[in-house]
């Protein structure tokens, strides 16, 4: 399914123009609160959040069956999430605009002062319109369910006594709002790598450097270190650069070749629950939401028990996609920069020929680690937003036959995350440990720097809830 845009660039500058002036002129709410803020239609901080668990829940389907990468995944996942986060702002008094923080983000169209709106439906609409526009290049049955799944969000709110006029006016602002954060999409450097060619550097005199481990591997997403970033200055800002050498087959002394010893100790001692691990966090493409979507997942299950808001739970989701899509950057900026052997090919060429890993080696290089990268941003947000040392139960995987996990804490799930790849055999010590480090680095910069709350939440020293 695919909309032509029905906004030209100018038509959206020069409204965006004519609303921030009527802004300026109309009614405001004091005490420091988000300037953007209409107090003429129910506000966000009172309309539950549940429904955006069936949006996130067909999506996470929808990556499943179309084995959609983690890199593609976690990009999709956060601009349909910023969407979601601008379409109900101007209904939040305790929340600020991500327009002028998120890199390139600026123009965006605001609802009319004095209007009412439905911010459900402004959510619904966006959300539809954004992952609709990126998912474009797919032709899969699953469109048919998000397309019923829209249908039905829309009735429910016709038989919750929203007038056919708000609820058309509100449907106009969520096409409008999507169109701009699609263009704003297009802008970051993912359709041009589309078309560039890679050349693999040689092993040939330089034993570190990575090569496919199994028949017929492509490097997958070679440039998307050089994607534009949301939020942290590019994805050179939490590189990182402590990987050992590797000296090649008859090296048996060096820091790598002890590292692989390890991982290859590990396999042939695992236990059933390293095993059960290995399994749980592999978010494999064809069976699960990525790894990326398993922390949305867990996020979700709170949005749920803690009867979250619309205006928080869409903080939680924009913050926690953009900064793993950061990460995500950040780590394959890394990958392909240090272009480090993996464990397979260092066990195969100094301990066992015929060695093989228990969850099959990714087709890129191994430092960073992605899982590392994606669970350290994820955990750092998670703990500052929801809490430190709280225990949960994690159910993501009932539906593919495994059990559910407990966890002490989000840090906790990271950490367990993170060394399942070494379990899997296909990660050392120094790729699980620098990556949890650089998704950590993305985490904390965002908590540092962003700014989501409004100048009157953040004086009383409280979450806004």
């Amino acid at each position: 399914i695919s909309r032509v845009m029905r906004f030209k660039h100018l038509t959206v500058v020069l409204l965006t123009g004519v609303i921030l002036f009527a802004a300026g002129c109309g009614k405001q709410s004091g005490g420091g609160e988000n300037p953007l803020y209409s107090d003429a239609s129910t506000p966000s901080s009172e309309i539950d959040a549940k429904f955006l668990l069936e949006w996130w829940d067909a999506l996470f389907a929808f990556v499943s069956s179309e084995r959609l990468s983690p890199p593609d995944a976690s990009r999709m996942y956060a601009y349909i999430a910023v969407g979601m986060y601008e379409a109900q702002i101007a209904g939040s008094p305790d929340y600020l605009t991500l327009e002028g923080q998120l890199a390139d983000l600026k123009g965006l169209p605001r609802p009319e002062k004095g209007q009412v709106y439905d911010w459900q439906t402004c959510v619904t609409e966006t959300m539809y319109l954004v992952q609709d526009g990126m998912l474009a290049r797919y032709f899969p049955a699953g469109v048919s369910t998000l397309n019923k799944l829209y249908d039905k969000q829309m009735e429910e709110r016709k038989a919750a006594g929203v007038t056919d006029e708000v609820l058309e006016r509100s449907k106009a602002y969520g096409e409008e709002l999507a169109d701009v954060i699609l263009e704003w999409s297009e802008a970051d450097k993912y359709v041009e790598t589309r078309y560039m060619q890679y050349k693999s550097p040689t092993r040939e005199g330089h034993p570190s450097n990575w090569e496919p481990t199994d028949f017929n591997q492509t490097p997958l997403e070679p440039f998307w270190g050089t994607h534009r970033t949301f939020f942290v200055k590019d994805g050179t800002q939490c590189d990182i650069d402590k990987a050992p050498a590797y000296g090649g087959k008859g090296d048996t002394t060096g820091e790598l070749y002890k590292q692989a010893k390890k991982v290859w100790t590990v396999d042939k001692t695992l236990t059933e629950e390293q095993r059960t691990i290995a399994q749980y966090w592999a978010d494999d493409p064809s069976e699960t939401s990525t790894p990326a979507g398993h922390w949305m997942e867990i996020m979700g299950n709170f949005v749920k028990s803690e009867n979250m808001k619309l205006d928080r739970a869409c903080e939680l989701y924009a913050l926690v996609t953009t900064s793993m899509n950061d990460a995500c950057i950040t780590v394959w900026h890394t990958k392909y920069r240090v272009n480090l052997v993996r464990p397979k090919t260092v066990i195969q060429e100094t301990l066992d020929s015929k060695w093989e890993p228990y969850v099959e080696t990714p087709p890129f290089a191994g430092y960073t680690s992605g899982h590392s990268g994606f669970s350290g941003a994820a955990a750092t947000i998670l703990t500052s937003r929801i809490g430190d040392n709280l225990a949960f139960i994690d159910s993501s995987h009932v539906d593919i036959g495994l059990l559910p996990r407990n966890f002490k804490s989000f840090n906790d799930a990271a950490q367990e995350a993170a060394y399942s790849r070494m379990y899997g055999g296909i990660h050392f010590d120094c790729d699980i440990d620098d990556g949890l480090e650089q998704g950590k680095c993305v985490g904390n910069y965002y908590l540092e720097n962003i700014k989501t709350k409004a100048a009157h939440t953040e004086k009383k020293g409280t979450e806004a809830k």
